[in-house]
């Protein structure tokens, strides 16, 4: 397209100086003439681009208006190409994201290419938990073109206790938390948060709807999170046990824990879950590894837990 091929010329003349229209033509795959057009469709659009005849001549870019790139420090440049798995891709936008930086790549100097490069090949981020499925990318991107162009969505939706039922909300946001995707949308009279890998299908409509002028998601997301964690934190159940040396890690892996002490082969652990139940279940998974010292009431349902799977199994 030609607005991308300008995009690319631009970016091109901002690594350099000036640069001849026949180099320009094989970069870009296509003739002079057409370099020659493109360079007068962006001095048309305002860019300060112009031919220099000779033998040393080119197509230049003024040097005021180079400078935007040529200021990124080392450290802006890292944190560009920090090399990872985009949300983006989530959303369908991965290849967009990628031609973006490529034509960020080929307009910077020779020292921040190098820079870009290092960071790509030196760190690298993967967002997702271990052992999470992929997310419903085909759902995400209707969400996300429902989202962009302001359309209501039919969704069939299920919830946890598996009850699955049809709503038809107004989508107003896409969060990506820890991996995991939420739609923030209307819902009625409320603004609702859905897990979107609870949706079964996501079906764009033709409706258009009115977007609240006073929402802003990132506000909203990070005041719900908020009430979250203090009703999480209120019905949390702290636990002390005693666990064995060469299994802290796995006790400490996923929920909060504080090393009280460690002597020897074992450990002190104070253990935050979110809730009795949630509790109950880790403690008698690691039965083989730790022992509940506290709260002592806790050890009844422990005892419970225990009888029950024992008598379920022996039947057997």
């Amino acid at each position: 397209m030609k607005a991308d091929r300008l995009i690319s010329l631009l970016l091109l003349l901002q690594s350099r100086r000036q640069c001849s229209a026949r180099i320009l033509a094989e970069r870009l795959e296509v003739s002079e003439r057409t370099i020659y057009r493109d360079v007068e469709a962006l001095g048309a659009a305002g860019v300060p681009v112009y031919a220099e005849r000779g033998s040393a001549g080119g197509i230049v870019l003024a040097d005021g208006y180079r400078r935007a790139l040529t200021q990124f420090s080392e450290d802006e440049i890292r944190s560009l190409f920090v090399s990872g798995v985009s949300p983006l891709a989530d959303l369908g936008l991965e290849r967009g994201l990628d031609r973006a930086l490529e034509k960020l790549h080929g307009g910077l100097a020779d020292v921040q290419r190098r820079a870009a490069e290092k960071s790509r090949s030196r760190i690298h981020v993967d967002q997702r938990r271990w052992n999470q499925p992929e997310p419903p990318r085909a759902i995400l991107t209707a969400l996300r073109r429902a989202v962009w162009d302001d359309r209501r969505v039919r969704i069939r939706y299920q919830d946890r206790n598996r009850a699955i039922s049809t709503r038809t909300v107004d989508p107003l946001g896409l969060v990506s938390k820890a991996g995991v995707w939420y739609l923030v949308a209307r819902y009625g009279e409320e603004l609702r948060s859905f897990r979107v890998d609870r949706m079964r299908s996501a079906e764009e409509l033709a409706l258009r709807f009115e977007r609240p002028a006073a929402f802003d998601l990132e506000r909203y997301w990070r005041e719900s999170s908020a009430r979250f964690n203090e009703t999480s934190r209120s019905a949390d159940c702290i636990v002390l046990l005693r666990a064995r040396a060469d299994a802290v890690e796995r006790v400490s892996a996923y929920w909060p824990a504080e090393l009280v002490s460690l002597d020897g082969a074992s450990a002190l652990l104070r253990v935050t879950f979110p809730g009795r139940e949630v509790a109950t279940f880790a403690l008698v998974a690691w039965s083989d590894v730790a022992t509940l010292v506290e709260p002592e009431e806790l050890r009844e349902a422990l005892v419970a837990r225990a009888r029950r799977t024992l008598e379920r199994y022996a039947q057997r």
